[in-house]
């Protein structure tokens, strides 16, 4: 075969390579360098090296510059001995090595000297074990170098190898028990500062259970505890591969509150948890419990979650009693069953802050005993009546527990009880129904028995509501009739009288009054006259001395209106801005003072901004901010307590009948369209429009009964709002100023003025029209005339200027022969005369039945 390379050619720097090296270690490499000499190289030279022999492990082949650098490695691991072989390089012109370049190939021999050293046999172990068993190896020889007489050993980062029965030849290796899989590990060994490793590969099969991982029974541990208890315990079953080790746990809390979850183990496989609430309050807790059995294993966590529940108290039985008519000694009282259901049974004390409040016992234990409570009858009759009064009972465990319990008990004392008759006098002779009003009727089964003697009195006795009864009388002379109502307590409910009065006559009077007033009462009972005096800021009382009425005044700053409770007992004025003054009209010294919101007031002579009705309750034009609504306000003179009867009506002025049985509400007059007037009846507390469009007016009038209403001074109605007639001043040169009805209504008197003689030096006087009232007109409109009479001085102004107010207040003798007008100049006391015009007798009143 021709030269590749005609002149050129390789040599080494080498003939023989010699090695030495020790059992179990690596033999140093040596280096043979081959060199290419000639003027015409290959442009490519391929280059190797191939072991003749069996102790050379690999040929490293480096170009560095013009030279080739062999670099020869023995095997590792040789036993002791000496091995001989060739090592064969060769420089080619192609990679098949099919062209050697001249000088090529050329075979070095070498030689390998292995000195005995530290190795163990083997070197490399194969181990096998079912998941969960273990594995071992007893046969793994040690071989020392010369010189040494023991060793070290360690396992490194491989924690599953175990080393035992160590000797200076060998020692026994085993495994622990893993999970299923391939391992990998070594055995290090050292002695005199020399090193041998033994390789280890251990498979691990299943043991064909198919658990591989740790396996809580519960995904999640749900748990109720009472707050200051322990909860019951929580077996929780955990199962572990059999290549675990012993099952561990640990609790990590949720929140700031740890320490409340104990684990502890049970029976084989099994963990105990309980929740410990001593010092948790009511709420929802949480935390993770972890499960561990060794590093092979992932740990697993289960959530933990208490619900510490609130050791609440259990009250049950009788917590309100009403105490009213029907009630008897018996009655009053009641029982109380106490437990704590999420505790065990518990000894319980209690104790009253109430007088009123009488227990049977101090204390007990739940579940077993019950609270008994009786109400003192002599403390509950110093109670406010028709008043809930709440008790609180304290109730507490004697080992603390659970807080205290303030537990209320309600005594709601709804004593019948009564409060006026209206009217509450009567002249001798008349007969008649009075109403009763007060409250708690209904509780009353049988009226007359509880009446006792005073039913006696009463022809008959008709029950209307829980607030009023009437009482139809026979006639009297003389005297009074007290009723009262009896009840099995024998509790004081009150009692109320009519009086028999007589009504004497009386001459006519003028008396010098000076200032713009507001209000005129008759006091029959007194023989007085009240009224307000708002330029004096004054209460004035006329009382009757002989032919002459006496004069005296209390001042009350801001007065406005006065009117007289239902019994005669007090005068009830109103002052602004917003005080209600009760005083006593035999000697008008102040019985209490009242203040509520607003009350409204008017410097010249008013209307009506007051009325009385016959419950006691003085409706006013004002504000209390009490009660539902406010535009109805009111002041109880039973309770001294302000309230409104509400609704969307407003009080502006009214008029009552005699007896407060019956009012008429006038809202307002400035208003278009204009509000409608409201009816107030006393049978209820509902106001209501008129039913036929009535608006406003400036003078009004009703009857003892409400049995007829005028309208101004223009139109007679009657209570259901029927037309009785019209009023048509015979002159057409007067103009009515004041009406007044007859107690009976069947005349009406309207005080005129003439509208010709508005002058201080007038000869003529005011004149009084009578009318008859007493029958509805059916073929005219107009009310009969029957007569007139004229008064010898005015009560009022009557100058004709635009300041003169010529209003008169106005009010009627229980007789129905007097009549009294007073203004800002006089009162004026006028007898109606016994005849008029053509003889016509006068008209003595005749008491109606109170129409509902």
């Amino acid at each position: 075969m021709p030269d590749p390379a005609p002149g050129f050619s390789v040599s080494i720097d080498r003939s023989e390579l010699r090695f030495s090296g020790e059992e179990g270690g690596r033999s140093a490499s040596q280096l043979v360098i081959g060199t290419g000499s000639g003027p015409t190289p290959p442009s490519t030279i391929y280059t190797g090296g191939q072991d003749l022999g069996s102790a050379l492990d690999r040929v490293l082949v480096q170009v560095v510059g013009e030279q080739v650098r062999f670099t020869v490695y023995p095997k590792t691991q040789l036993a002791a001995g000496e091995y001989k072989g060739s090592l064969r390089l060769f420089a080619c012109a192609d990679e098949p090595c099919a062209r050697h370049i001249k000088g090529s190939p050329v075979e070095v021999p070498y030689t390998v000297s292995i000195a005995k050293g530290f190795t163990t046999t083997p070197r490399v172990v194969q181990m096998e074990a079912v998941a969960g068993a273990t594995a071992t190896a007893t046969n793994i020889g040690v071989s020392l170098p010369p010189g040494a007489s023991s060793y070290t050993y360690s396992t490194g980062g491989y924690p599953w190898l175990k080393v035992s029965n160590v000797t200076s030849t060998g020692f026994t290796l085993g495994t622990i028990a893993k999970a299923p899989g391939i391992y990998q590990g070594a055995v290090s060994l050292y002695t005199g500062g020399k090193a041998a490793i033994l390789q280890v590969t251990y498979t691990v099969k299943p043991d064909g259970s198919g658990l591989t991982a740790i396996t809580p029974a519960l995904k999640v541990l749900n748990m109720n505890v009472t707050t200051g208890l322990t909860s019951e315990k929580v077996t929780l079953g955990v199962a572990v591969p059999s290549s675990g080790n012993a099952l561990t746990t640990s609790v990590r809390y949720f929140g700031t509150v740890s320490g409340w979850l104990a684990v502890t183990p049970g029976a084989p496989g099994t963990l105990s948890v309980v929740a410990a609430a001593t010092n948790l309050a009511a709420g929802n807790y949480g935390a993770e419990l972890t499960l561990s059995a060794g590093g092979e294993l992932f740990p697993v966590t289960v959530p933990v979650y208490v619900n510490v529940l609130p050791a609440n108290w259990a009250i049950a039985g009788t917590s309100s009693l009403t105490v009213d008519g029907a009630s008897k000694a018996a009655d009053l009282g009641g029982a109380l069953s106490i437990d704590i259901p999420n505790l065990p049974v518990q000894g319980w004390q209690a104790s009253s802050n109430a007088s009123w409040l009488k227990l049977s016992r101090s204390s007990g234990s739940t579940r077993t005993d019950q609270l008994g409570w009786t109400v003192d009858r002599a403390e509950m009759l110093k109670l406010a009546n028709f008043t809930a009064h709440p008790a609180e009972l304290t109730l507490s465990l004697a080992s603390g527990k659970v807080a205290p319990l303030k537990y209320t008990v309600t005594l709601n004392k709804k004593l019948p009880e009564l409060n006026f008759i209206s009217p509450h006098t009567r002249l001798p002779g008349e007969a008649g129904t009075y109403i009763v009003r007060g409250r708690g009727f209904d509780s009353v089964a049988d009226l007359e028995q509880a009446l006792g003697a005073g039913a006696a009195a009463a022809s008959k006795i008709t029950r209307v509501n829980d607030t009023q009864f009437e009482l139809a009388m026979a006639p009297a002379q003389q005297g009074e009739a007290v009723f009262s109502l009896s009840n099995a307590l024998g509790a004081n409910t009150g009692s109320v009288a009519l009086k028999v009065v007589a009504q004497p006559a009386l001459a006519y009077a003028a008396t010098v009054t000076e200032g713009s007033k507001g209000g005129l009462v008759f006091d029959a009972e007194r023989q007085a006259l009240f009224t307000v005096n708002k330029t004096l800021g004054a209460l004035m009382r006329f009382k009757r001395n002989g032919a002459n009425w006496d004069a005296s005044s209390v001042s009350v700053p801001g007065i406005d209106t006065v009117a007289l409770s239902p019994d005669g007992a007090s005068l009830v004025v109103t002052a602004a801005p917003g005080q209600v003054v009760l005083l006593d009209p035999a000697t008008l010294v102040q019985q209490g003072s009242y203040k509520t919101m607003y009350i409204g007031s008017e410097p010249l002579n008013s209307l009506p901004r007051s009325v009385m009705r016959n419950d006691g309750k003085l409706l006013f034009a004002g504000f209390t901010g009490e009660g539902s609504g406010g535009g109805m306000p009111y002041f109880d003179v039973s309770t001294r307590s302000f309230g409104s009867i509400g609704g969307s009506y407003g009080f502006g002025w009214a008029v009552a009948s005699g007896d407060g049985s019956h009012i008429n509400i006038v809202q307002r007059a400035d208003l278009s369209p204009q509000p409608p007037m409201v009816t107030l009846d006393g049978t209820d507390s509902v106001a209501k429009p008129s039913k036929v469009g009535l608006t406003f007016w400036y003078e009004a009038a009703q009857s003892l009964r409400g049995e007829r209403f005028a309208e101004g001074t223009y139109t007679v109605w009657d209570r259901d709002f029927n037309i009785i007639g019209k009023v048509a001043l015979p002159d057409q040169n007067y103009f009515g100023r004041t009406p007044l009805f007859s107690p009976d209504g069947t005349r009406l008197y309207v005080l005129a003025y003439s509208i010709n003689d508005l002058n201080p030096s007038s000869t003529v006087m005011p004149r009084v029209y009578i009318f008859d009232s007493s029958t509805r007109m059916v073929t005219t409109t107009n009310l009969p005339l029957l007569g007139s009479f004229d008064l010898a001085d005015y009560p009022t102004c009557h100058n004709g200027s635009y300041g003169c107010n010529t209003r008169a207040l106005g009010a009627i003798s229980p007789d129905g022969k007097t009549l009294f007008f007073v203004g800002d100049a006089k009162l004026v006391v006028a007898p109606v005369p016994a005849t008029l015009g053509a003889s016509r007798a006068l008209m003595q009143r005749v008491v109606l039945p109170a129409k509902r």
